[in-house]
Parts: C-alpha cells; sequence; structure tokens
C-alpha cells in the first residue's frame, strides 16, 4: 500500500511538471501586444488638423504589426495543440475542435455583426437623424468571408465594428481547412504541408499581387507560426539553441523588425519583407516561450489583459467610433492634439476595456463553459485549455 502511494503520488507530481512545462505563460503578454499596437493604429485620427494627421498617420505606420502577430500566433499555437493532442490520445479529434472554436468565436463575432448590421443603422437614423448606406455584403459577413468583401469594395465596411472582423473571417478560414491536413498526413510529416502551404502562399502573393487582406497572403504568416509550432514540438533542441543568444542580440532583432514594418507600410514592402517579418515575429513568439529572458509574463498588466483581447479586438472600433461622436458631434469640442492624441485614445481604451471584461464575464464565459459538456477528451494539459489568438 505504501508502495502504491508513493508511485501514485510521483505519477501526480510528474503529470502537473509536465503540464506546467507546456504551459505558454507569455502568449497572454503577446496578445496584449498586438492588441495594443491594433488599437493604436485605429485611435488616433485627425480630420481638420492637417499636422496632427499627418502625425497620426505616422504613429499608425510605426505600429502596423498587431494583426500579423496575431496570424503567427494562431499558426504557431494551433499547431502545436494539434500535435499534442494527438500525442495524448492516440487521435486529433477534429468535432471537439472545431466545437470549441465555434464556442470561442461565434458568440462575440456575431453580437459585431448585429450591432454593426442592425443597430447602427437605427440609431444612426434615429439619434443622427443621418442616412444610411452600407457598402458591405451581410452574406459574405455571416459566412466568414468578410475579408474578401473588403477587398472587392476596396474600403472599409460603413457600419460600425464590422472593419476588424476580416482578420476574424481569415482565422476561422485557417481553423476549418488546417486540422484536416492533420487528420490525412501523418504529423511527423507535417511539416511539408506546412512548408507547401508557405511556398504556394508566397508564390501566389507575387504572380497575383494579392492584397494583404486575402486568405493566401496571410497564410504566409499563419504557415510560419505553424512552422515554429511543429519545430517547437518536435525539435525542441533546435529552438533551444536559437533562442540561446543575448538580450543584446534580441533587442537589435527587435528593432530589425521595427525597421521592416515601417518599410512595409511606406509602400516600400514586398512580400520579402512579409516573409521576414513573419520569420522573425515567429522567433519573438519561440523566444518568449522558451529564453527564459526578458521575459513579457513580468509584466503582470500584460498577462492579466491577455484573456480580454478577442473582445478588445472586435470592440475597439465601436468604442472608438462613440467616443469621436460624442466629442466631435455632440459636445462639439474642437479637434486638437490634445483631444486626438490623448483624450479620445484614453477614453476610447477604457470603454473598450470595460466592454470586453463585461462580455467576458457575463456573456462568453456561458459559451466557454459549455466546452467541457459538448466536448470529450481523455486528456487535458494546460497547454489545451489556452485559447488561441481569436479563439
Amino acid at each position: 500500500a505504501i508502495y502504491d502511494y508513493k508511485s501514485a503520488h510521483s505519477y501526480l507530481k510528474k503529470m502537473q511538471e509536465y503540464s506546467k512545462k507546456f504551459r505558454f505563460d507569455n502568449l497572454d503578454s503577446i496578445r496584449t501586444i498586438a492588441f495594443l499596437a491594433t488599437f493604436i493604429t485605429h485611435a488616433f485620427h485627425a480630420e481638420s488638423e492637417k499636422s496632427i494627421a499627418l502625425f497620426a498617420l505616422k504613429i499608425q505606420e510605426y505600429f502596423a504589426f498587431g494583426v500579423p502577430i496575431f496570424f503567427v500566433l494562431s499558426g504557431f499555437l494551433i499547431t502545436f495543440l494539434m500535435l499534442k493532442e494527438q500525442e495524448n490520445n492516440g487521435k486529433f479529434n477534429l468535432k471537439n475542435f472545431y466545437v470549441r472554436r465555434v464556442l470561442r468565436i461565434w458568440p462575440v463575432y456575431f453580437l459585431v455583426l448585429i450591432v454593426g448590421f442592425v443597430l447602427f443603422p437605427l440609431l444612426r437614423n434615429t439619434v443622427l437623424h443621418a442616412p444610411y448606406v452600407e457598402n458591405a455584403n451581410p452574406y459574405y459577413y455571416i459566412s466568414f468571408l468578410s475579408n474578401f468583401d473588403q477587398i472587392n469594395n476596396l474600403t472599409l465596411p460603413f457600419g460600425i465594428g464590422l472593419g476588424p472582423t476580416w482578420s476574424v473571417s481569415i482565422e476561422e478560414q485557417f481553423y476549418l481547412f488546417w486540422p484536416i491536413f492533420i487528420l490525412i498526413f501523418k504529423r511527423t510529416k507535417f511539416i511539408y504541408v506546412i512548408v507547401s502551404v508557405l511556398l504556394i502562399s508566397i508564390v501566389t502573393s507575387i504572380v497575383f499581387d494579392l492584397s494583404n487582406k486575402h486568405t493566401l497572403f496571410c497564410m504566409i504568416y499563419l504557415s510560419f507560426g505553424g512552422i515554429y509550432g511543429y519545430l517547437s514540438y518536435y525539435r525542441k533542441d533546435t529552438i533551444d539553441r536559437l533562442v540561446n543568444i543575448s538580450k543584446s542580440l534580441f533587442l537589435i532583432i527587435i528593432t530589425i523588425l521595427f525597421i521592416l514594418i515601417y518599410a512595409s507600410t511606406i509602400g516600400v514592402g514586398d512580400v520579402i519583407l512579409i516573409i521576414l517579418i513573419a520569420f522573425i515575429i515567429g522567433y519573438v513568439i519561440v523566444f518568449q516561450c522558451f529564453s527564459g529572458k526578458l521575459q513579457l509574463k513580468r509584466v503582470p498588466f500584460f498577462e492579466r489583459l491577455g484573456k480580454y483581447t478577442y473582445g478588445l479586438y472586435l470592440y475597439h472600433s465601436i468604442c472608438i467610433f462613440c467616443v469621436h461622436i460624442v466629442i466631435d458631434d455632440i459636445l462639439q469640442i474642437p479637434e486638437s492634439a490634445f483631444s486626438v492624441l490623448l483624450i479620445k485614445p484614453i477614453l476610447s481604451f477604457s470603454l473598450s476595456l470595460i466592454f470586453s471584461i463585461y462580455s467576458y464575464n457575463y456573456f462568453e464565459k456561458f459559451f466557454l463553459s459549455l466546452k467541457t459538456k459538448l466536448t470529450s477528451l481523455k486528456h487535458t494539459t494546460n497547454l489545451q485549455q489556452q485559447q488561441p489568438p481569436c479563439g
């Protein structure tokens, strides 16, 4: 009996250590940074003051890396999750995967569609007494093809909140076909699938000059994330050698990343730059996960905010619009550098955070609680409970 007790205790201890080993604590912080970068590119906007508008545009150029981080991070985490589940359960459960994604993504996504296509037209007509003309096709948005609708229209949709949905649509398209590949091909050979998808995406992006909202173009980011996810699972020793660099060298790599991002936003960029950006973003992610140096988890604010980033991402454009309407149209406060660069962004961020926290605790959690009821995993690790960037 003593022997059995010790064996059981030892087994439980090993399992706990195993779960902790594969928990990527820094992913929440990376999500937060990605959202903050996206927020900054949308929050600073001026119309009457040209000098302020130019300054705001320059800020946007330096912070245009939020969505690419989300994509690379999603490819990394989803690939790692699938490989891990196959090992734990002996197979990958496609139904459970789809159920988890639906419960995480659909509630907030369709709530935003209701705001953009239904509530916004009503409020605009009754409160602002302004005409409403929508250029977005709701069928594209309902079917998670909003990125193609925005490409066809060559402009953002009129309805508030609809703009950011293009990246969620790409995520859903990625979630739809990516796990099917792992069912068709052996997981040890999955790297060939990822590289093939990457090469196809690069070639088609160059030949057809694809929009940066096209699924194949964005697959460059997602595929690089997948490569890093595969290497992190099957070639952990290689990853350990890659991230074994000094803090100074890592900061130089971050500086190079900012230079490449800036170059890609001012018309200098091409697919080669995007490849380099995706490669470096993936490297930064695995560096944060495995290096032990310059850990973002030491910034508690970033870690705590991470679980709200999905709501923050989808709600923030609605909140920015509301703040601008109140200040510019209702209160009619003259535009100034103080309001554009400080007051409006702070109020917009605060409102976004309030909405996201309430949404997570009183709306999203209900659907998240259904995961354990509607899925049947034999083994559950801390990593499997981690959420991808957009779900």
